[in-house]
């Protein structure tokens, strides 16, 4: 299967470095016969977000097998076991050894080479120790922990994968402590990842973005020698500089893909689900749209529009290519040989692509329907900027004028997401009864709980330091006039419905800002004296974020600018940021990330569930391994049972646990099927 190279110096190829050459690598080097390894079901969910497939196959291994699932022996082989740190895991393990014939136990592997995803404790020591029917310590020549704690999205994109995001963000646990313990320990992981030792600044006003950055900055000091030369930015900043992202339109491509098609309660963050018809029947499929999609990536940062037009040119360049005519291969016998079986994986790996591409237009064409999109686009944009056409200063009574007037126009997601606009832009205007009234009539009611989300976009309530927050807002408006960033676009496509309307996000002006060293001083602090920051005429194209591959000599001038953002970072933000990037706009090696990363129905849904907790303060609990639990005592429905919630923050059992044994028999199977190719 053909796998395209990664660029040295993405947060992905790093990592997946890390990996190969301290699990697999030297584990073969030292002791050879390698070809089993076991996971347990965060390890498969571990190791299929770094590896394909074929990429483990070429490390060395031939069979990915279940912890929990019953095994053939291989007395003569090493075995590698990737689990939690945890008694149940561990006590699995102690499952592998079986009785031979004199009735004595004996292992299944020669010998046991263990790497936990959680810091070794003293606990698990003790209970490696009491195993002694067997003597389980004699067999184990390996025991490492992985310190690897972050979710990899893309080349240069990660997430922490924590719900209820909300909670943190305001408070709401009773010890914030453990949260940013946490935060601390995953950020750390990508510092020492990518071997990168920066200078750390973050939101000033925001105590929790000032002691997460303090303690970040404490704990890399014991990791890194002393004279280890900072190099780079870790900005840390939070949700509430630029609240309404989440909810903003664009008719970027991939920002309209992820708000569209994008599978709901699902941590793969880059999974799409799509309608397919195959042999006249219809199903549902899933697509992870990662660096591996190369047409995807190829149009992701263009105008949905214009993608359209596109492919069909590109598409028909495609097959006229050398590589494309390989679909004729039985026919056309002037086709070479070896040419082929060279390239016979890349066109198979090209057409897949192109056919994905257009799975997904075919998808976005329905989704979006008779939607009036110019319309859309244009009001949204007089809600942000205030002012019409003409250029004159918009009323309130002219906003909801135009709303009740334009009604039809819209679904009703569409005036929910315009609501919450209008809300925090136009604190004023009254969203009355007579008005949702008028919604009921038109697109539908409104449920209490949606009434009460979109009400919260008030500034006085979903705003710390209201004020502070709008001063940001003031001066990074400056900022962009100033450098005469047009917000507004027209497509290069002449039709209506290409209007292409591009709102820069707080976010990338803020890291353009960092690119030419100029944080303004007033809202940001650095932890310690700043060193080696980046020159105010740096300016290295990258691609959008590591899609390009960087020549050698860009790769030594590059600086990281490691962008965290404290209650997550939605896809809006994430189209922007790589836009930046893309147009030379901000000239360090992005890598960006948060809690969270979500579209806008799940930035609904976090608001929601942040709604719903009535104030109340959850207590955490830090548990091994790490996690954190909320215990939630409530009167359920039946019996008045009590009820726990769990929160995962390090990625066990969370909303795609519950999809490990299937994912997990996918993982052998695929496994197997490659093996075959190969």
């Amino acid at each position: 299967m053909f796998v395209p190279k990664l660029p040295e110096n993405c947060l992905l190829k790093k990592t997946k470095d890390k990996i190969s050459l301290n699990i697999f690598k030297q584990t073969l080097k030292n002791f050879g016969n390698l070809s089993v390894v076991i996971v347990d079901y965060r390890g498969s969910l571990f190791l299929s977000n770094f590896f394909t497939m074929t990429e483990i196959i070429n490390l060395g291994i031939t069979s990915i097998e279940s912890l929990y699932f019953k095994r053939k022996p291989y007395e003569n082989h090493e075995a590698i076991y990737i689990i939690s740190c945890c008694e149940e895991s561990l006590n699995k393990i102690s499952e592998d050894f079986y009785k031979n014939k004199e009735k004595k136990k004996v292992p299944l592997y020669k010998s046991f080479h263990i790497f936990t995803l959680d810091e070794i404790n003293d606990d698990f020591m003790n209970l490696i120790l009491e195993k002694k029917e067997f003597d389980m310590i004699k067999y184990i020549k390996t025991l490492k922990q992985i310190m690897i704690k972050f979710i990899p999205i893309d080349k240069n994109i990660f997430s922490f994968g924590n719900d209820e995001n909300f909670n943190s963000l305001y408070n709401l646990y009773e010890d914030n402590e453990i949260m940013n313990k946490i935060n601390i320990s995953k950020l750390v992981t990508i510092c020492q990842c990518l071997n990168n030792y920066p200078n750390i600044a973050y939101f000033s006003p925001d105590k929790k973005c000032k002691s997460l950055a303090e303690k970040i900055n404490s704990e890399l000091k014991k990791y890194f020698p002393k004279k280890t030369k900072k190099n780079g930015i870790l900005l840390i900043t939070t949700r509430l500089i630029d609240f309404t992202s989440p909810i903003q339109f664009s008719l970027i491509y991939q920002n309209v893909v992820f708000e569209l098609l994008k599978k709901k309660n699902d941590n793969y963050y880059n999974k799409i689900l799509l309608d397919i018809e195959k042999d006249g029947k219809k199903e549902k499929k899933e697509f992870n749209l990662d660096y591996r999609c190369e047409i995807y990536n190829k149009y992701k940062n263009m105008g949905m529009y214009d993608v359209f037009k596109k492919y069909d040119d590109d598409f028909k360049d495609f097959k006229k290519s050398d590589i494309g005519k390989l679909h004729n291969i039985k026919k056309d016998e002037n086709i070479d040989e070896v040419f082929a079986l060279k390239n016979v994986s890349k066109f198979h790996y090209l057409s897949d692509s192109y056919s994905q591409v257009l799975n997904i237009s075919l998808n976005l064409n329905k989704k979006m329907g008779n939607r009036h999109i110019k319309d859309l686009l244009e009001f949204h944009q007089k809600i942000i900027s205030k002012i019409d056409n003409k250029g004159k200063k918009i009323s309130d009574k002219e906003i909801l004028s135009f709303l009740k007037d334009n009604i039809k126009l819209f679904g009703k997601n569409d005036i929910k997401r315009l609501l919450c606009l209008i809300r925090y832009n136009y604190p004023n205007i009254e969203l009355n009864d007579e008005l949702y009234e008028k919604f009921k009539k038109n697109i539908g009611e409104f449920s209490a709980s949606e009434k009460k989300v979109i009400n919260f976009f008030n500034k006085d309530k979903c705003l710390k330091n209201k004020d502070v927050i709008e001063q940001l807002y003031q001066n990074l408006v400056s900022y962009r006039e100033k450098n005469n960033y047009n917000t507004n676009e027209e497509s290069e496509n002449e039709d209506d419905k290409s209007y292409l309307y591009i709102k820069e996000s707080n976010l990338t002006t803020l890291c353009d800002m960092c690119s030419k060293n100029k944080l303004p001083n007033s809202f940001f602090s650095f932890v310690e004296k700043a060193e080696n920051l980046p020159k105010k005429n740096l300016k290295i194209n990258l691609g959008a974020l590591g899609n390009n591959q960087p020549d050698e000599e860009d790769i030594n001038n590059t600086q990281n600018l490691i962008l965290f953002n404290i209650g997550g970072i939605s896809n809006y933000e994430i189209a922007s940021l790589e836009r930046g990037v893309e147009i030379g706009q901000i000239g360090l090696n992005l890598i960006l990330g948060g809690n969270k990363i979500y579209n806008h129905e799940e930035f609904f849904d976090e608001i929601k569930n942040y709604l719903n907790k009535d104030d109340k303060i959850i207590k955490l609990e830090e548990k091994q391994p790490k996690e954190i639990t909320e215990a939630k005592k409530s009167k359920g429905k039946k019996d008045n049972e009590e009820q726990k919630v769990e929160i995962n923050i390090d990625n066990e059992k969370d909303s795609r646990g519950k999809d490990s044994n299937e994912q997990l028999n996918n993982i052998t199977n695929s496994l197997s099927d490659d093996s075959d190719k190969k």
